[in-house]
């Protein structure tokens, strides 16, 4: 018979619309029966036993060729068949096709006036002949042979393809619809409440594949009942044009067809069989010559685009005497390099069901299969079945939940397409699925359509979606592009005929040149800082990194905060690393409602841009404290849920390792030892726009008190021309001025104390223990920037231990190598912003730079090592000062230094620390003898021992700018309490007076 409609479908999933209008001489199967008035004759109502047969006039694959359709019902030797026939269905196999264009049609009242006006169906409307034998008991007991002309028939309902239609003596007048089944594209024949004055015994029907063949005229216009015949020999002037096409697929197995028929005394209950049609051979002869065209909807690189791509299959159904072109069976098209997925295009997207697919027929109405929000395309198709063009749609099915399942994803592919095509006036719908698959290195889109239907196209064209929505994301940079096309005919599966198209990128995406391949410009911004910058105060922190379209991707950055900017990790526990693990393995919405990491660990939020152009795709993210990573003894965890419309790409973890400056105590995050930002995921190009990091917290950062002019440094790396080549990657360092304020307004009162040991000995030398604590809440006060302390001279340095220091060089490499006489004392800080304090050994480090050794202090915990450095100098006079230069801007609640006695003790001790005196210079009275004998009383300089205490002139210098000088008593302690004097007796008083005269 025919094929209900032309295959138009896209590999890139378009819509197919309306295919066959009106199949007209779609039938030539077609099964028409007549019921008898009379009632039907004792006995049951069956098929002859293969009887039913489909026979073309030729075996040639495509060649337009006569279709017979013969069948015959179980009849007594007078023509009864036991039953009246009612309705008669064929189904026809896919690959059998007809063209609407071929034949003009009849009207309904040139049919029904045939035989009593003398009006009749134009010759040139007559498709082919119907026989059948009539059993006509008013007349004659015997089955009546009767042969008519079929018609193709004008349609005016809906849900018809086409229609044909055949009268009887102007007594019997019956149409025959035929209908696109919307799976296969097959045909659909049906003879429906057949009524008339007799019993049908037996049908045959033939329609012509090219109905205006000079051939036919023999049998145009004839009628034949009994043996008699009239009429034929009718010409006709029409256009010669082929009607019907046997199929374009040379499998060798025979086709099969169906016949489904009933009647009127049992209409529930239907008779059924097939019949094996031929195969069709020689498909090496079938043409088919496709071509493709591909030209994206912009000239500029890095731009939402969309893509207008037309499959050309040339037709010969213009030649009556041709084999027609073959179907196309597979389609595969890959988008050129650069060509990708816009994330953009997510925002507000929707996505088809399988079951709103499923619900899409010729009559559904828009929103009644898949929702308008899914639908990202159209299409058009041009077909030499039909007059006019076919509009059609292509729309996103659901991720995961489609037909393209994988061991990896049984449920359905990430990315499909749904072609819908419907012809509401023709009852056609047709529905054709693809699978769009990315490269997972690059992006690089590759669309696959398999067994598509048997259905001939000329122009296939599938139109994406332009504007800023545009699903597609133009190449990088200006050059030629190339679509590859593999396209397979049914008349050989396993020959493709590979093809191409290409095209020009020749705009920038901004003013001025276009690049041409090579390595694209790359200025990223930054914005940084906090939103109140009151000296010490707490506050949130804001990072934003943003890039232009036409520019590198980003790939890492790294952070170096101002000193003093840091954070308050008391009290906030890490995220635990296997909820770290876990986190990438769940869905997008699975994290959004359950997050991985303890709330309690939360210390912000992100927001990630993706896409091109001027809509940009949104997806939040949350932010965790966690532990050692990658060397670095902190870190962050960024979560983000990879959700955008219907797309859940599942959990983005990027974990930045945090590193402590250990001389300022600067955070910095480590770009090198940080994960990557992701560039692709599972195939999709996500191009970052920009990334906002928020630190809200509640009182966890903090700002400097120092008040100085600073900075935000951040490095910032691009993608280079080659994601795959590290080499490529291009830093970019952006500073950002960062200023606190209102730091005067700090207070700065350090209580400081020392004590040191009076037991000394040449052999351990002497102690020192100092106590410094910082009074006040946390903000506010100013943090110490700089301590000068001199020690007394009766405290003077150990030459010895001096000598014993570790090198610079060893201490740099690992301070655990250090010789045990480099080590001279312990220090232990407490600081309001670390759950644990820090504490370590204190060395003398030589330094080549400097006279004398550094008094370095390695503080240690929670991971973090803190090196206070002192400057070491020793006056000509003996004395010893340290001059710690740069004490990290950070709150410490209470500082102890130990510098114990030992074999290699960092002081040694002048004199007896528990008797110290000191010589002081008094004017006494003192009375002269006179030569003459008189006295006389004068006053002179008399120098006099007296104790004396120890004392240490100290400079503290605030971050804010305060300086407080002051002398800090050294307290000696461990001295034996002084015995008291005793008191002189009046004989011990007159015996030194005795001596004193004698």
């Amino acid at each position: 018979m025919m094929r209900s409609v032309p295959w138009f479908a896209t590999m890139f999933g378009g819509r197919a619309e309306r295919v066959c209008g009106r199949l007209a001489a779609l039938v030539a199967g077609v099964c028409l029966m007549l019921v008898v008035l009379a009632p039907g004759s004792a006995g049951a109502f069956a098929l002859k036993p293969g009887s039913f047969k489909i026979t073309p006039s030729s075996g040639q694959a495509g060649a337009h060729a006569d279709l017979t359709t013969a069948f015959k019902l179980v009849h007594n030797a007078e023509g009864a068949t036991h039953g009246n026939l009612k309705t008669t269905t064929v189904e026809l196999p896919a690959g059998f096709v007809g063209s609407d264009t071929a034949v003009p049609t009849c009207t309904p009242e040139q049919l029904d006036a045939a035989s009593t006006t003398g009006a009749k169906c134009p010759p040139d409307t007559q498709v082919g002949t119907i026989s059948f034998s009539l059993a006509l008991f008013a007349y004659d007991p015997f089955g009546v042979p009767v042969t008519e002309p079929l018609y193709n028939m004008e349609v005016t309902n809906p849900d018809i393809a086409a229609m044909f239609g055949f009268s009887f003596n102007g007594i019997i007048v019956q149409n025959i619809v035929i209908r696109v089944r919307p799976g296969d594209l097959g045909l659909t024949v049906t003879s429906e409440e057949l009524q008339g004055l007799g019993e049908v015994s037996e049908v045959s029907v033939t329609v012509w594949g090219v109905p205006a063949e000079a051939g036919h005229d023999a049998e145009r216009g004839r009628h034949c009942s009994n043996g008699v015949c009239e009429g034929g020999g009718e010409t006709v002037d029409s256009p010669v044009r082929p009607l019907l096409a046997n199929p374009t697929s040379c499998t060798g197995e025979p086709f099969t067809a169906t016949l489904r028929t009933n009647d009127w005394q049992q209409p529930e209950e239907y008779l059924s069989e097939q019949a094996a049609i031929a195969p069709v051979g020689e498909c090496e002869r079938v043409p088919f010559e496709p071509s493709i065209e591909v030209q994206p909807t912009t000239r500029s690189a890095e731009s939402p685009s969309g893509l207008d791509v037309s499959l050309l299959n040339t037709q010969s159904w213009e030649n009556p005497i041709s084999i027609s072109t073959s179907d196309l069976k597979d389609a595969t098209v890959t988008l050129p390099e650069g060509f990708t997925v816009n994330p953009g295009a997510g925002s507000g997207l929707g996505a088809c069901t399988p079951a709103q697919y499923a619900s899409e027929t010729a009559q559904s109405q828009p929103g009644e299969g898949c929702p308008p929000e899914s639908k990202i395309g159209s299409i058009e198709i041009e077909t030499p079945l039909l007059s006019e063009k076919i509009q059609g749609a292509v729309y996103i099915a659901t991720p995961y939940d489609n037909p393209f399942g994988s061991p990896e994803h049984p449920g359905g592919s990430l990315l499909a397409l749904y072609i819908v095509a419907k012809d509401p006036f023709k009852g056609i719908v047709i529905k054709v699925a693809g699978k769009l698959e990315p490269n997972p290195v690059t992006g690089r889109l590759t669309s696959t359509f398999l067994n598509n239907p048997q259905q001939p196209f000329s122009r296939f064209t599938l139109k994406f979606r332009p504007g800023a929505t545009a699903p597609l994301v133009s190449p990088p940079t200006c050059g030629t592009y190339t679509t590859g096309a593999a396209l397979t005919p049914w008349s050989a599966p396993g020959e493709a005929r590979l093809l191409s198209s290409s095209f020009e990128i020749t705009q920038g995406v901004h003013e001025g040149a276009c690049p041409l391949g090579g390595v694209p410009p790359f200025k990223p911004q930054v914005i940084s800082g906090t939103q109140n910058n009151a000296g010490g105060s707490y506050s949130p922190f804001y990072l934003r990194i943003l890039r232009e379209d036409g520019e590198q991707e980003l790939t890492r950055f790294s952070t170096t905060l101002p000193p003093g900017l840091t954070g308050n990790l008391s009290g906030i526990p890490f995220c635990p690393e296997a909820d770290i693990e876990a986190a990438r393995g769940v869905s997008g919405a699975e994290e959004e409602a359950n997050p991985s990491c303890p709330q309690a660990s939360e210390i912000g939020h992100t927001i990630v841009s993706a896409g091109v152009g001027t809509v940009l795709a949104q997806t939040p993210g949350k932010v965790y404290l966690a532990g050692a990573y990658h060397g670095a003894p902190l870190s962050i965890v960024s979560i983000t849920s990879a959700k955008v419309g219907p797309f859940d790409l599942g959990t983005v973890v990027i974990r930045f390792a945090l590193n402590i400056n250990p001389t300022t105590a600067q955070v910095e995050v480590s770009g090198a030892q940080s994960d990557p930002i992701p560039h692709i995921i599972d195939g999709i190009v996500v191009h970052v726009r920009e990334i906002r990091v928020y630190m809200n917290k509640e009182k966890f950062i903090i700002n400097p008190t120092n008040c100085n002019p600073l900075g935000i440094t951040d490095t910032i790396d691009g993608a280079g021309a080659d994601f795959t080549n590290p080499a490529d990657q291009v830093p970019v360092a952006v500073n950002t001025p960062f200023e606190a304020a209102d730091c005067s307004s700090l207070t700065f009162k350090p209580d400081f104390s020392v004590s040191t040991s009076g037991k000394t000995s040449k052999a351990d030398g002497a102690s020192l223990n100092v106590n410094l604590t910082m009074p006040g809440a946390l903000g506010s006060n100013a943090n110490i920037h700089q301590v000068k302390v001199e020690l007394p001279q009766q405290l003077p340095s150990r030459l010895t231990t001096l000598q014993k220091a570790c090198t610079k060089a060893q201490f740099d490499t690992n301070p655990a190598g250090c010789p045990a006489a480099s080590v001279v004392g312990y220090a232990r800080a407490v600081t309001p912003i670390l759950p644990v304090p820090i504490e370590g050994p204190a060395y003398f480090v030589s330094n080549g730079a400097e006279a004398f050794p550094n008094l370095i202090l390695v503080l240690q915990g929670y991971g973090i090592t803190i090196d206070l450095v002192g400057d070491t100098f020793i006056s000509k006079q003996g004395i010893t000062s340290s001059t710690f230069k740069t004490v990290p801007d950070q709150p410490v609640s209470s500082f102890e230094l130990t510098l114990p006695q030992g074999p290699f003790s960092a002081l040694t001790a002048n004199g007896n620390l528990c008797a110290l005196t000191k010589t002081i210079t008094v004017k006494k009275k003192v009375t002269l003898r006179t030569k003459n004998g008189r006295k006389r009383t004068t006053t002179k300089n008399v120098k006099q021992s007296v104790p004396a205490s120890l004392s240490m002139p100290t400079e503290f210098v605030a971050q804010n700018g305060a300086v407080l000088h002051q002398t800090t008593s050294v307290t000696v302690t461990g001295c034996p309490k002084a015995k008291p004097a005793k008191r002189k007796t009046r004989s011990a008083k007159k015996a030194k007076k005795a001596r004193r005269k004698g």
